[in-house]
């Protein structure tokens, strides 16, 4: 188990948890070594959990906050890919895991991410703004794919979007109500 209390800043605005879990980290977001996870990742949210987030649960000074110490410690580059965006360099990213039989939905992590490998994340609202084939060729460039086996993946995905979205969620934010959290904030600010 996870502890939620933060352990405090450490190097350029990075913010740990005990058992080494981060919030801002400049590693990949997924680990590159074991050769059956995909650099590039789709991560769709229970359609019962959407706008339910750490940007709607902080006020927006705090969320500039954690998404700019987010950003500093990636050093304004896409944790997946190494890229930037165009109109602005990289964009903020939860990570969520998800507990599929108590039906919690937790946030582990926050990352940077160019807006190309972050429309990916979000396959389903880039299908939404009609930008479902530019987030598929992406996925599969990333991850060295096929378009057949960027579509494969996707439907995964989907199937196990459709069957999370059948249960209502809690969604567990603790990180960010921890004491130690809020003492980071505090310094943050003054």
């Amino acid at each position: 188990m996870v502890s939620e209390r933060w352990e405090g800043v450490e190097g350029k605005g990075t913010v740990r948890m005990r058992m080494g879990k981060r919030i801002c980290n400049n590693r990949p977001s997924v680990d590159r070594k074991h050769g059956g996870e995909p650099r590039l990742t789709v991560e769709l949210i229970p359609s019962t959990s959407w706008f339910t987030n750490a940007r709607s649960y902080l006020p927006k000074e705090e969320w500039d906050l954690v998404r700019h110490a987010v950003y500093r410690r990636a050093r304004y580059r896409c944790e997946v890919c190494s890229g930037r965006g165009d109109e602005h360099p990289v964009e903020c990213h939860e990570v969520w895991t998800y507990d599929d039989e108590r039906h919690v939905q937790r946030l582990e992590r926050l990352v940077a991410l160019c807006p190309a490998c972050h429309q990916v994340k979000h396959l389903g609202l880039a299908s939404v703004n009609g930008r479902y084939d530019e987030a598929l060729d992406y996925l599969a460039t990333v991850n060295t794919w096929t378009l057949e086996e960027a579509e494969r993946y996707a439907r995964s995905a989907f199937a196990q979007w459709e069957g999370r979205s059948r249960h209502e969620w809690t969604v567990d934010v603790g990180v960010l109500e921890s004491e130690a959290y809020r003492r980071w904030i505090a310094r943050k600010r003054t």
